[in-house]
Protein backbone atom coordinates (compact mmCIF):
# COMPACT_ATOMS: atom_id res chain seq x y z
CA UNK A 1 0.00 0.00 0.00
CA UNK A 2 0.95 3.40 -0.55
CA UNK A 3 1.15 6.14 2.02
CA UNK A 4 0.73 9.55 1.14
CA UNK A 5 1.04 12.41 3.24
CA UNK A 6 -1.27 15.33 3.81
CA UNK A 7 0.19 17.90 1.79
CA UNK A 8 0.25 15.53 -1.10
CA UNK A 9 -3.46 14.33 -0.74
CA UNK A 10 -4.75 17.97 0.01
CA UNK A 11 -2.91 19.00 -3.68
CA UNK A 12 -4.92 15.99 -4.95
CA UNK A 13 -8.19 17.14 -4.19
CA UNK A 14 -7.65 20.67 -5.74
CA UNK A 15 -9.29 20.43 -9.24
CA UNK A 16 -9.63 16.85 -9.74
CA UNK A 17 -10.18 15.89 -12.90
CA UNK A 18 -11.73 13.11 -14.28
CA UNK A 19 -9.61 11.26 -17.75
CA UNK A 20 -12.39 9.07 -19.56
CA UNK A 21 -11.20 6.34 -21.27
CA UNK A 22 -11.77 4.27 -24.61
CA UNK A 23 -13.12 6.32 -27.66
CA UNK A 24 -13.76 9.43 -25.34
CA UNK A 25 -9.93 9.63 -24.25
CA UNK A 26 -8.80 11.71 -27.41
CA UNK A 27 -11.67 14.39 -25.95
CA UNK A 28 -11.98 16.85 -23.90
CA UNK A 29 -11.48 15.91 -20.13
CA UNK A 30 -15.23 16.48 -17.65
CA UNK A 31 -14.90 18.33 -14.94
CA UNK A 32 -17.04 17.46 -12.03
CA UNK A 33 -17.71 20.20 -9.69
CA UNK A 34 -18.24 18.52 -6.49
CA UNK A 35 -17.90 18.31 -3.28
CA UNK A 36 -14.20 16.10 -2.05
CA UNK A 37 -14.45 17.39 1.32
CA UNK A 38 -15.14 13.60 2.09
CA UNK A 39 -11.93 12.31 0.26
CA UNK A 40 -10.13 13.61 3.11
CA UNK A 41 -12.61 11.88 6.03
CA UNK A 42 -11.51 8.70 6.04
CA UNK A 43 -9.05 8.69 8.68
CA UNK A 44 -9.67 6.01 10.85
CA UNK A 45 -7.17 3.22 11.08
CA UNK A 46 -7.82 -0.19 11.70
CA UNK A 47 -4.56 -2.48 11.65
CA UNK A 48 -5.98 -5.88 12.32
CA UNK A 49 -4.66 -8.80 10.03
CA UNK A 50 -7.19 -8.17 7.34
CA UNK A 51 -5.31 -4.97 6.63
CA UNK A 52 -2.04 -5.56 6.46
CA UNK A 53 -2.01 -9.39 4.36
CA UNK A 54 -1.64 -9.65 0.81
CA UNK A 55 -4.49 -9.45 -1.28
CA UNK A 56 -3.15 -12.14 -3.76
CA UNK A 57 -0.79 -14.03 -5.05
CA UNK A 58 -0.86 -11.12 -7.57
CA UNK A 59 -1.99 -7.78 -7.53
CA UNK A 60 -3.30 -5.89 -10.12
CA UNK A 61 -3.03 -2.02 -9.58
CA UNK A 62 -4.78 0.00 -11.84
CA UNK A 63 -3.20 3.66 -10.92
CA UNK A 64 0.48 2.24 -11.15
CA UNK A 65 0.06 -0.79 -13.84
CA UNK A 66 -2.78 1.30 -15.94
CA UNK A 67 -6.01 0.30 -17.15
CA UNK A 68 -6.81 -1.00 -20.77
CA UNK A 69 -10.36 -0.06 -21.46
CA UNK A 70 -12.27 -3.19 -23.26
CA UNK A 71 -13.78 -6.73 -22.52
CA UNK A 72 -11.28 -8.39 -24.90
CA UNK A 73 -7.88 -9.22 -22.50
CA UNK A 74 -5.91 -10.73 -25.87
CA UNK A 75 -5.47 -6.93 -27.25
CA UNK A 76 -4.74 -5.44 -23.53
CA UNK A 77 -1.12 -4.17 -23.29
CA UNK A 78 -1.59 -3.99 -19.51
CA UNK A 79 -0.33 -7.79 -18.34
CA UNK A 80 0.43 -8.51 -14.28
CA UNK A 81 2.72 -11.46 -14.05
CA UNK A 82 2.07 -13.15 -17.87
CA UNK A 83 -1.61 -12.25 -17.27
CA UNK A 84 -3.10 -9.95 -19.35
CA UNK A 85 -6.20 -8.35 -18.18
CA UNK A 86 -8.76 -5.54 -19.65
CA UNK A 87 -11.61 -3.33 -17.78
CA UNK A 88 -15.15 -2.21 -18.76
CA UNK A 89 -17.80 -0.03 -16.96
CA UNK A 90 -21.61 -1.64 -16.49
CA UNK A 91 -24.47 0.03 -14.76
CA UNK A 92 -28.10 -0.50 -15.41
CA UNK A 93 -29.41 2.67 -16.51
CA UNK A 94 -31.38 2.08 -19.55
CA UNK A 95 -34.95 0.86 -20.78
CA UNK A 96 -38.86 1.84 -18.92
CA UNK A 97 -37.75 0.99 -15.95
CA UNK A 98 -34.20 1.79 -15.49
CA UNK A 99 -32.90 -1.43 -14.70
CA UNK A 100 -31.25 -3.09 -17.85
CA UNK A 101 -27.97 -3.29 -17.84
CA UNK A 102 -25.63 -1.37 -20.47
CA UNK A 103 -21.96 -0.57 -20.57
CA UNK A 104 -21.30 3.17 -18.71
CA UNK A 105 -18.05 5.01 -18.43
CA UNK A 106 -14.82 3.84 -16.57
CA UNK A 107 -13.14 7.45 -15.03
CA UNK A 108 -9.50 7.71 -14.11
CA UNK A 109 -9.54 9.91 -10.73
CA UNK A 110 -6.44 11.83 -10.99
CA UNK A 111 -3.11 10.55 -10.28
CA UNK A 112 -3.62 9.43 -6.56
CA UNK A 113 -7.10 7.47 -6.52
CA UNK A 114 -8.37 4.78 -8.54
CA UNK A 115 -11.27 4.19 -10.93
CA UNK A 116 -14.87 5.34 -10.89
CA UNK A 117 -17.61 5.05 -13.39
CA UNK A 118 -20.06 7.46 -14.71
CA UNK A 119 -23.73 5.99 -16.18
CA UNK A 120 -26.13 7.93 -18.02
CA UNK A 121 -27.93 9.61 -15.09
CA UNK A 122 -24.95 11.45 -13.40
CA UNK A 123 -25.03 14.46 -12.19
CA UNK A 124 -21.93 16.39 -12.53
CA UNK A 125 -23.09 18.25 -9.19
CA UNK A 126 -23.45 15.69 -6.78
CA UNK A 127 -20.62 13.86 -5.02
CA UNK A 128 -19.79 10.68 -5.18
CA UNK A 129 -21.52 10.15 -8.66
CA UNK A 130 -17.92 9.89 -10.38
CA UNK A 131 -17.27 6.76 -7.74
CA UNK A 132 -18.26 3.13 -8.60
CA UNK A 133 -21.90 3.57 -6.50
CA UNK A 134 -25.22 2.49 -5.62
CA UNK A 135 -26.46 6.55 -4.65
CA UNK A 136 -28.29 8.33 -6.89
CA UNK A 137 -29.44 11.76 -6.74
CA UNK A 138 -32.01 12.36 -9.57
CA UNK A 139 -35.17 13.13 -8.19
CA UNK A 140 -38.18 10.53 -9.51
CA UNK A 141 -34.88 7.88 -10.68
CA UNK A 142 -34.23 4.17 -8.85
CA UNK A 143 -30.94 3.24 -7.51
CA UNK A 144 -28.41 2.89 -10.32
CA UNK A 145 -26.05 -0.65 -9.64
CA UNK A 146 -22.33 0.76 -10.93
CA UNK A 147 -19.83 -2.52 -11.73
CA UNK A 148 -16.21 -3.09 -13.19
CA UNK A 149 -16.01 -6.02 -15.38
CA UNK A 150 -12.49 -7.10 -15.40
CA UNK A 151 -11.50 -9.32 -18.20
CA UNK A 152 -8.38 -11.88 -17.74
CA UNK A 153 -6.95 -13.67 -20.52
CA UNK A 154 -6.94 -17.15 -18.89
CA UNK A 155 -9.00 -18.77 -15.47
CA UNK A 156 -7.91 -16.82 -12.38
CA UNK A 157 -9.37 -16.55 -8.47
CA UNK A 158 -10.07 -12.71 -7.45
CA UNK A 159 -8.79 -12.31 -4.01
CA UNK A 160 -10.03 -9.28 -2.65
CA UNK A 161 -9.78 -5.85 -3.68
CA UNK A 162 -8.30 -2.44 -2.46
CA UNK A 163 -9.92 0.83 -2.57
CA UNK A 164 -8.63 4.36 -2.33
CA UNK A 165 -12.03 6.17 -0.73
CA UNK A 166 -15.19 5.44 0.70
CA UNK A 167 -17.94 7.47 0.46
CA UNK A 168 -18.91 6.06 3.86
CA UNK A 169 -16.66 5.20 6.53
CA UNK A 170 -18.75 2.79 8.83
CA UNK A 171 -21.07 0.80 6.18
CA UNK A 172 -19.51 -0.18 2.99
CA UNK A 173 -19.98 -3.24 0.89
CA UNK A 174 -19.01 -4.59 -2.50
CA UNK A 175 -20.63 -7.05 -4.70
CA UNK A 176 -18.58 -9.93 -6.51
CA UNK A 177 -19.76 -12.49 -9.34
CA UNK A 178 -17.72 -14.55 -11.30
CA UNK A 179 -19.04 -15.26 -14.89
CA UNK A 180 -18.83 -17.98 -17.48
CA UNK A 181 -19.69 -16.21 -20.37
CA UNK A 182 -20.30 -12.30 -20.79
CA UNK A 183 -23.13 -12.42 -23.80
CA UNK A 184 -25.26 -11.80 -21.25
CA UNK A 185 -24.14 -8.72 -19.90
CA UNK A 186 -23.28 -7.59 -23.26
CA UNK A 187 -26.61 -8.01 -25.01
CA UNK A 188 -27.97 -4.65 -23.42
CA UNK A 189 -31.57 -6.64 -22.89
CA UNK A 190 -30.85 -8.28 -19.34
CA UNK A 191 -31.29 -6.84 -15.34
CA UNK A 192 -28.78 -7.39 -12.68
CA UNK A 193 -31.08 -10.61 -11.80
CA UNK A 194 -30.46 -12.22 -14.90
CA UNK A 195 -26.61 -11.86 -14.91
CA UNK A 196 -26.56 -12.90 -11.14
CA UNK A 197 -28.81 -16.41 -12.07
CA UNK A 198 -26.02 -17.44 -15.09
CA UNK A 199 -23.11 -16.69 -13.09
CA UNK A 200 -20.89 -18.94 -11.70
CA UNK A 201 -21.10 -17.47 -8.45
CA UNK A 202 -21.70 -14.56 -6.14
CA UNK A 203 -21.00 -12.82 -3.27
CA UNK A 204 -20.85 -9.40 -1.22
CA UNK A 205 -18.41 -8.40 0.88
CA UNK A 206 -17.95 -5.68 3.88
CA UNK A 207 -15.00 -3.27 3.28
CA UNK A 208 -12.70 -3.16 5.91
CA UNK A 209 -11.88 0.76 6.65
CA UNK A 210 -7.95 0.26 7.11
CA UNK A 211 -7.02 3.75 7.05
CA UNK A 212 -7.30 6.91 5.12
CA UNK A 213 -5.64 6.19 1.77
CA UNK A 214 -6.62 2.30 1.43
CA UNK A 215 -9.78 0.18 2.84
CA UNK A 216 -10.37 -3.50 1.75
CA UNK A 217 -12.34 -6.45 1.54
CA UNK A 218 -10.77 -10.01 1.07
CA UNK A 219 -12.99 -12.86 -1.26
CA UNK A 220 -13.10 -15.89 -0.32
CA UNK A 221 -14.40 -17.63 -3.76
CA UNK A 222 -12.97 -20.89 -4.77
CA UNK A 223 -14.35 -21.09 -8.25
CA UNK A 224 -11.97 -19.66 -11.25
CA UNK A 225 -13.13 -17.75 -14.49
CA UNK A 226 -11.90 -14.84 -16.64
CA UNK A 227 -14.64 -12.91 -15.97
CA UNK A 228 -15.04 -10.96 -13.09
CA UNK A 229 -17.37 -7.96 -11.54
CA UNK A 230 -16.49 -6.15 -8.89
CA UNK A 231 -19.07 -2.93 -7.59
CA UNK A 232 -21.79 -1.25 -5.67
CA UNK A 233 -23.29 -3.75 -3.15
CA UNK A 234 -26.82 -4.99 -4.70
CA UNK A 235 -28.25 -7.65 -2.81
CA UNK A 236 -29.44 -10.03 -6.12
CA UNK A 237 -26.00 -11.00 -5.64
CA UNK A 238 -26.16 -11.63 -1.66
CA UNK A 239 -27.86 -9.98 0.91
CA UNK A 240 -25.72 -9.33 3.72
CA UNK A 241 -27.65 -6.92 5.67
CA UNK A 242 -25.72 -3.61 4.95
CA UNK A 243 -27.63 -0.49 3.71
CA UNK A 244 -28.09 -0.14 0.16
CA UNK A 245 -27.82 3.59 -1.45
CA UNK A 246 -24.85 4.89 0.45
CA UNK A 247 -22.23 2.51 -0.97
CA UNK A 248 -19.63 4.25 -2.91
CA UNK A 249 -15.73 3.86 -3.94
CA UNK A 250 -13.20 4.10 -6.20
CA UNK A 251 -11.42 0.71 -6.91
CA UNK A 252 -7.29 0.54 -6.71
CA UNK A 253 -6.04 -2.81 -7.19
CA UNK A 254 -7.69 -6.58 -6.84
CA UNK A 255 -5.83 -9.68 -5.81
CA UNK A 256 -6.07 -12.76 -7.94
CA UNK A 257 -4.58 -16.11 -8.14
CA UNK A 258 -3.86 -17.94 -11.57
CA UNK A 259 -5.90 -21.55 -12.12
CA UNK A 260 -3.73 -24.32 -11.31
CA UNK A 261 -4.64 -26.18 -14.68
CA UNK A 262 -1.55 -29.20 -14.27
CA UNK A 263 -2.72 -32.34 -15.46
CA UNK A 264 -2.89 -34.70 -12.65
CA UNK A 265 0.43 -36.58 -11.52
CA UNK A 266 0.47 -40.21 -13.41
CA UNK A 267 -0.88 -42.83 -11.12
CA UNK A 268 1.67 -45.01 -9.01
CA UNK A 269 -1.00 -48.24 -9.64
CA UNK A 270 0.30 -51.12 -11.96
CA UNK A 271 -2.14 -51.74 -14.89
CA UNK A 272 -4.00 -54.83 -15.30
CA UNK A 273 -2.65 -55.65 -18.47
CA UNK A 274 0.88 -55.03 -16.79
CA UNK A 275 0.56 -57.41 -13.88
CA UNK A 276 -0.92 -60.16 -16.37
CA UNK A 277 1.93 -59.99 -18.59
CA UNK A 278 4.49 -60.15 -15.29
CA UNK A 279 2.44 -63.14 -14.12
CA UNK A 280 2.48 -64.94 -17.04
CA UNK A 281 6.39 -64.10 -17.62
CA UNK A 282 6.50 -65.96 -13.89
CA UNK A 283 5.17 -69.07 -15.12
CA UNK A 284 6.85 -69.22 -18.43
CA UNK A 285 10.64 -68.79 -15.98
CA UNK A 286 9.41 -71.20 -13.57
CA UNK A 287 8.67 -74.09 -16.99
CA UNK A 288 12.13 -73.33 -18.19
CA UNK A 289 13.60 -74.12 -15.32
CA UNK A 290 12.03 -77.08 -14.81
CA UNK A 291 12.86 -78.18 -18.29
CA UNK A 292 16.69 -77.21 -17.56
CA UNK A 293 16.49 -79.73 -14.48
Amino acid sequence: MRLLNVSILTAGFIGLTLLPLSAAEAGSNKWHNSDYSGCSSNNSSSNNDLCESALGENIYDLVDDGVQSGTDPLNSTISVNGVNISVSAWSDTYGKNDDLVVDAKLEKISDYYGYGVTNDDWETYYNPDHAIDNVNKVNGNVTDFDFVLLSFDQAVSVTGASFSWLYSNSDSQVSVAALDSISGLTSGSQTWSDIVADALTTASYDIENCDYVEHRADFDISDTSQYWLIGAYNTVFENIGGYIGNDAFKLSSVGFSVANDSPPAPSAEVSEPTTLGLLLAGVFLVAWRRKQL
